[in-house]
This record gives structure tokens, sequence and C-alpha cells, in this order.
């Protein structure tokens, strides 16, 4: 029978679970015996004996005694019991058991018996909550505590778990070559997944939770350098531009780029120029002039005789990239254009034909350029802002638009910054050009956090900034959506409220209620100055580009993570005048706390990132469906940076050295690196 067994079977196979309880692992994402293996503990009670001295009261605990007084059940309401009896731990300790509503456990206590109780401890009394009586003979030392669903016991997991290490653990089969077990001295997989779930001791358990994180880290690492050898393989549109008319372009800029713009130029210019296609992310802080890194290498594609297109999420920041590239490089005589939803037919006509013959050398737009009928000549790079915002079929589509034969450049951008120690390990099938420096002529924005109380401390810097002609934005926190309509009535008493304490002011609205049209219709008037206040119930637009606003008020602050409060920030201080951020909260949760006053200590998105993800994790922070990012079942690529690094390196040596594994393992991998399920 063990030479057919693989862990690939279904559960039916497995002694002992049945049709009932196979339905239950089902509703867990439980199908096969590895599934069941890989289905770990979230927690363990630690069932060693301890001694009374140096308990912390409601700590749980185990308690060994010897039973001193006879097991009573009191009853009392409908179905409730109490069963009670004294335990004797050493000769200065006897502690009172209480069982709640388990009457049965009556049966399995006599008087002057040793028994082991899991409970517990409360310090007043010196009492125990019993929780469970466990079982000496059995030898544990922690109990499992498994992701269950409605009945589905602890009990029938852990034996089932059993049951499929004692018939299958032969069948188990391990993922990483022997040269990388033997090299980080790696507990072999078989005893790691039995330490998962029943670790012979607290060594053991770290040591498989350092196999299984390794080798998690190790399979994302392997399926991203993968992807990018063989993207890299691929011939991809050369760039050929000449390099002193790119300079000449960017002397039409009235200011000096940051160093950290020039080296991301050059960086992304070395690809153009390159055989194969670039697949590149730029990541920067609020304000960090993005944008105008993406303006320089579309023009070098331009000076080649080639196309680029400039994919935004919104038609308001498509008009706005289109207004500053005209408003920096009008003079280049270069034929540009901006495709929308809402570019009449006639524009869109003449856009679509110049596109398909050649004569529009840069585009910039919205999903419009994604539709059917948009082609491309001689298409060579392709930028995508706010790349979270697109689905990957998305940005497929636009690339699909070029040469089947000679793949596109593509740049993606974020606002979004992940620490640079993070950066080239997460982002390992793309190169990463970083921005961490702002324009020298802007001043930090104040941020204050203030109680609800002092919002009239806010009111007079609003009416300040207002009588300097200034603009001020107004934001109410995201919403569950069957809140919607009344939040929309709580924002039009705010805006009233406004409207009355600032009456020369012209106070706009924008929430999830209103249609498309009239949304950019607001942002378009506060973007001309004919909003002065801009209430929000919605995030405001990322990288809307408003100099004029220099104050930024967040009602309920603490209902933002910590990356939303930064990019809401950003909306300020985007010139030389002094701006202001007012967080506008009463947090109750520590975690609150912290989040207001990281936000009052730095301006720097990285440090902010960081803290970020210490809180919500990779996914979170990011979006997890735009991210890619796996859900790690152990590893925290925070916590453990070490070995994320390692895996890095590990995979990078692996595919500069293949000799080091056998064909077999080499196989084995590549399997691995197709499989897109990002199983462990």
């Amino acid at each position: 029978m063990q030479e057919n067994q693989t862990w690939l079977d279904p559960l039916d196979q497995v002694k002992g679970i049945g049709p009932k309880t196979q339905a239950l692992f089902h509703k867990l994402g439980i199908e096969t015996v590895k599934d069941l293996m890989f289905h770990f503990p979230f927690r363990f009670e630690d069932l060693q004996a301890r001694e009374i001295d140096g308990l912390q009261d409601q700590e749980k605990v185990a308690l060994v005694g010897t039973v001193v007084t006879p097991p009573v059940v009191n009853y009392y309401g409908a179905k409730k019991s109490r069963l009670s009896f004294k335990l004797a731990v050493d000769s200065f300790h006897t502690i009172a058991v209480t069982f709640f509503n388990q009457p049965y456990l009556k049966n399995q206590i006599e008087l002057g018996q040793v028994r082991a109780i899991y409970g517990k401890y409360q310090e007043k009394g010196q009492a125990l909550l019993g929780m469970k009586l466990i079982n000496q003979t059995a030898g544990q030392d922690y109990a499992p505590i498994y992701p269950t669903t409605k009945g589905l016991k602890q009990a029938t997991i852990v034996k089932a778990i059993r049951q499929v290490f004692e018939s299958y653990q032969h069948a188990i089969e391990e993922d990483l070559p022997d040269y990388l077990n033997d090299h980080f001295d790696l507990m072999p997989i078989d005893q790691a997944l039995k330490n998962l779930h029943f670790p012979s001791d607290d060594h053991a358990l770290q040591q498989a939770k350092r196999k299984i994180i390794f080798q998690e880290f190790f399979i994302y690492q392997w399926r991203l350098q993968q992807a990018q050898v063989q993207y890299r393989s691929q011939p991809g549109m050369r760039v050929a531009y000449e390099v002193a008319d790119l300079r000449q372009a960017i002397q039409q800029i009235p200011f000096e780029l940051t160093g950290a713009q020039k080296k991301a130029v050059n960086e992304i210019c070395q690809d153009l120029l390159a055989d194969y296609p670039m697949k590149r992310l730029l990541q920067g802080d609020v304000g960090s002039g993005k944008t105008l890194v993406a303006f320089i290498t579309m023009i070098a594609t331009a000076l080649a005789g080639c196309q680029a297109v400039l994919m935004a999420p919104t038609e308001i920041l498509a008009h706005q990239h289109f207004a500053s590239f005209i408003r920096y490089f009008g003079d280049l005589n270069l034929n540009v254009a901006c495709l929308t939803a809402d570019t009449s037919s006639q524009d869109r006509a003449k856009i679509l034909q110049e596109l398909a013959n050649g004569d529009l050398q840069l585009v910039m737009g919205t999903h419009a350029l994604i539709q059917e009928g948009v082609t491309f000549k001689r298409l060579a790079y392709v930028v995508i802002d706010e790349q979270h915002r697109f689905g990957v079929g998305q940005r497929q589509m636009l690339l699909d638009k070029g040469d089947p034969d000679r793949l596109p450049n593509l740049l993606q951008m974020t606002a979004t910054p992940i620490p640079r120690s993070l950066a080239q390990t997460f982002y390992a099938d793309l190169q990463v050009s970083t921005l961490d420096e702002r324009p020298g002529n802007r001043p930090p924005v104040l941020t204050v956090a203030l109680r609800p109380q002092a919002i009239d401390q806010v009111y007079l810097k609003m009416e300040e900034e207002l009588a300097a002609g200034h603009q001020v934005y107004y934001v109410l926190p995201l919403i569950e959506a069957s809140e919607a309509l009344d939040q929309v009535d709580n924002v039009i008493d705010i805006a009233n409220q406004l409207a009355s304490r600032f009456p020369w002011a012209e106070v706009g609205l924008l929430h999830g209620q209103m249609t498309k049209d009239d949304q950019n219709q607001v942002m378009t008037a506060f973007k001309n100055n004919q909003v002065h206040i801009l209430v929000a119930t919605t995030m405001v637009e990322v990288g809307v580009d408003v100099a004029n606003a220099t104050v930024m008020v967040i009602q309920g602050a603490d209902r933002f993570g910590l990356s939303q409060l930064h990019q809401l920030r950003g909306r300020v201080g985007r010139s030389d005048l002094a701006s202001y951020c007012y967080l506008i909260a009463d947090p109750k949760t520590d975690q609150a706390k912290e989040r207001l006053h990281q936000m009052t200590q730095t301006q720097d998105g990285f440090q902010l990132a960081q803290e970020d993800l210490k809180i919500r994790g990779m996914g979170d922070m990011m979006g997890r469906k735009q991210s890619g990012l796996p859900d790690f079942q152990y590893g925290n690529p925070i916590n453990d940076q070490v070995i994320m690094t390692a895996a890095y390196e590990s995979v990078h040596h692996l595919l500069d050295q293949p000799y080091r594994i056998s064909e077999s393992e080499w196989a084995h991998l590549q399997a691995i690196a197709q499989d897109q399920r990002m199983e462990i």
C-alpha cells in the first residue's frame, strides 16, 4: 500500500477521515494529505508542569498535584454546572480548582489521585479555572491549537494529523536541494513538519520554523528570479537615443534635478539602451518627482524615433500629467496627446490615427488606452503610474499593444515605498529605482495631532491660510458601504458648518455617492482655485498636485493606516509655501496612538513604511491582490529579514552556479516555479 501512496492523496484515503470530516476540512481549503500536513497550529498550549511561585495572574498554565478533596458538582440554572475540588501542588500550596459546565470530568478525578490540569491561574485566592485535564502518559509538553471551522473539533484535527504522519511520513517530499539543507544546517522536511505539529521541545520547534521560513522564502525568490531571467531572455525594443539631445531637453526644466532623480534617469536610460526588455519599478516618497523622471525617459524614447505611453488611474491625473509635460517640455516640438474617456470623438479619432501611423510620439491617458482600436506603430516604452491601482491583466493589455516579437520596456511607478532593505528582495523579478530625496525648495509639512476639542486651533490656521489665498483639504475617514448614505449626510453637515465658519470661502464636496463626472468636476474646480475648501469622504486622489493647497485636516485620523496618512499629508507641501497637516483624533488603542506619534515625528515615507509593515504586514499595506505578495505561513519579512536575504542570495547563486544541485533537484525547482499557487 505504501508504494502507491503520495502526499497528494485526497483525504478520503486517510484512515479515520470519513465524508463528514472530509467536508469540514474542505471548508478550510484542505483537500490532500499535504494540505493537512501544512495546516499548522496558530499557537501551542504549554503543558509542562509549573510551580506556583512566579505565576502571573490570569496566566494559562499546567499544574500537577494531588487531589485532596472529593470532586463535587453543583448545578445551577437550566444546564449550568460547577465542578470543584482542591489540588495540593506542593507542601506549601493548595489551590481550588473549578471546571464550569463539564460535570462528566468528575468520573475522571479521584481523591488521592495525582492529576495534571491546564487552566487559567487566579492569584486572588490561589485558584485555577480549569480548561482541560492533561493525559500525563502521553508525554506531550505542548498541545497544538489549530484554525478550525464550525463542527470541526480540535481533537478531530489532532487525530487526523497524527494519522497522516503515521501513514504518510515516508511520502513527504523535500523541496529544497541537499546543498542548501547542508549549507544552512536545515532540519529535514519530514522532521520539520512533525515538529511544527508535535514538537519534542522548544528548540526543535524553533528549528522546524526556521526550515519552513527559509523554504517558503526560497521558493518565493526562486519564482521571482526565474521570472526575471525568462523575461530578460526575450528580445526587447531598444531605444537608441542621442545622449546630447536628451541633455538639451533636460535643460528645459527650470530647476535642478535631485541626485536621486538623476540616478533614476540614468538607470532607466541604461535599460532602454539594452537589447532585452526593461521591467523596472520606480518607487519614491510623496513629492519626490517620479513623474518628472518618467517624462525625461519618455522623451528619450521619442528622440529615438519610438513611441511611449503613460497610463494613470484617473482622468484628472492623466490631464494633470499632460499639462505638466507641456509646461516643462512644450518647446521641444514633440507630438504629445492625452486620451481619456472624456476625449471628444473627433480628437479621439485623430489620436488613434496618429498612434497607428507613428506620428504621435507620446500619449498619456487612462484605461481608455487599453481599449480595442488603440494601436501603436512603434511602442517601445510603457509607464504605469500608481501601478497598484491596475490589475496585472490591465498592465499586460497595454504591453500587448507593442510588437509581439520585441517587447516594450516597462516602468511601474508607486508612491507606496517599502524600506530600501526590503525592496530588492521583495521585487526580485524587477529592477528597482528609488527616489528618497525631496526637491530642496520644499519645506517639511508641520504635522500636529489634536483632540477633537481643539478644533478651534485648526480653524484659526485655516482662516489664516484662506485669507492668504491658499486652499484647504478636509478629509473624513473611509467607511463601510452600509454606512455610506449616513456618512454623506454627515459630510454635508460638516461642509455646511465650514461654509458658515468661512462664509467668504467656496466649499466643495467629494464623496463616493457622486458620479465620476461630478467628482472630476469638483477636483478640477479645486485645482483651478475655484473651490477653496475641499471636504472629502473618500481618499483624496494620490498624485493630484495642487501647489496652492497648504492645509490638510484629517478627521478621525486614528482610522487611517500610516501609509494612508502620509499619502494624504503629501497632498500639501508641494511648493515653497509653508504647509500644515492636522490629525484630529481621540485614539483608543496604543497602536493608533503610535501611528499618530510616528506621523508627527518624521516626514520620511520609507521610515513610516517600515513602521506600517510591522503593524499591518506587506500584503495588507500594499493591497494583496495588486502586490502579488504571498501570504507566508510562518515567515515575517520584517522580523525575518536575515532569512529572506539568505534565500534571495541562495537563489541568485544557484541560478549563476546550477552545477551545485542535481538535475532532478533542478527539475523539481522548475516545476515549483511554474506552480502559481504559491504553496511551499
